[in-house]
């Protein structure tokens, strides 16, 4: 299995969100919540510090 960064990025956030959710939240309404409010942060927060190292690349 080849995954890209980004892929790999999603991935990490995917499942790492999921286990905050459930390890964080008895109410399955809360669970949902969290995990989609933590994914969009862990994406959101990979492809600015992505952005914020790009510079650096070249």
């Amino acid at each position: 299995m080849k995954l890209t960064h980004f892929e790999g990025m999603v991935l990490f956030a995917l499942v790492v969100s999921t286990a905050f959710g459930f390890l964080s939240r008895r109410q399955p309404v809360g669970r949902l919540k969290y995990i989609a409010w933590s994914l969009l942060l862990f994406l959101l927060i990979g492809i600015a510090v992505g952005w914020a190292m790009y510079p650096f690349s070249r």
